[in-house]
């Protein structure tokens, strides 16, 4: 089972890699077979395919991303609260979610699961 410093670590290498741009990081978190949900109720991708093109996506905007928080690591999960700050056309917009992150024995993530509606997005 990872130890709450590992997952802990997992998430700090998942900001810098998403403010870095860095999809080979990014995807490298996950393990083969892994799911995310973002937001949760969307479609989910699954394997590492799938979700190589939603962050390639993700990745288009420069992305500002910063932790709100400590990260809560527990058993084998990791639920971390951190806003996502980009501009599309001039107009900037943050959004503010919880992601929940559930890891398999080798310490990859198995699933990832983004909490955030509307009342969760603001501009400016």
């Amino acid at each position: 089972m990872p130890t709450p410093e590992h997952m802990q670590a997992v998430v700090e290498t998942y900001v810098r890699a998403l403010n870095a741009a860095d999809l080979d990081a990014i995807v490298a978190l996950y393990a083969e077979d892994a799911l995310v949900e973002d937001p949760v109720g969307s479609t989910p991708k699954r394997g590492l395919e799938e979700i190589r093109a939603f962050y390639a996506g993700s990745l288009r905007m420069k992305l500002h991303v910063e932790l709100e928080g400590s990260v809560r690591a527990v058993a084998n999960e990791a639920a971390f609260a951190f806003s996502v700050s980009f501009e599309v056309q001039g107009r900037k917009t943050t959004i503010r979610p919880i992601d929940v992150f559930r890891f398999d024995e080798a310490g990859r993530i198995v699933q990832m699961r983004a909490f955030f509606g509307p009342a969760n997005i603001s501009a400016g």
